[in-house]
């Protein structure tokens, strides 16, 4: 975003503008997919004690608001990774983090 020799300095408003756009191209959906994924994924009452917080990297984090879903999301991790795969592809979900969190 180099500017021309005598030309007016671009907007600052214009340039993250575009910024945020060349950012949705590359995300457009991938967010939302993978959260309704992780939500098919799982029953009722664990939905209830989890939150998707982050995808960074192809890999899902989850936060969790007990020691014991964290524990047994963890049992049942496989499966739910198969089945987001299924929904959403391997490429946008490489695997799935749990961490302890607050739920709201």
């Amino acid at each position: 975003m180099t500017r021309k020799k005598g030309s007016k300095p671009e907007d600052i408003g214009g340039v993250i503008n575009q910024v945020i756009k060349k950012i949705d191209a590359k995300t457009h959906g991938q967010r939302e997919d993978v959260v309704k994924a992780w939500q098919d994924a799982i029953d009722e009452d664990a939905a209830a004690h989890t939150k998707p917080v982050a995808i960074k990297k192809n890999i899902l984090t989850i936060e969790v608001d007990s020691s014991a879903w964290l524990y047994v999301l963890s049992l049942k991790k496989k499966s739910i990774l198969a089945a987001m795969q299924k929904t959403v592809g391997k490429e946008k979900v490489e695997d799935i983090r749990f961490r302890m969190g607050e739920i709201s």
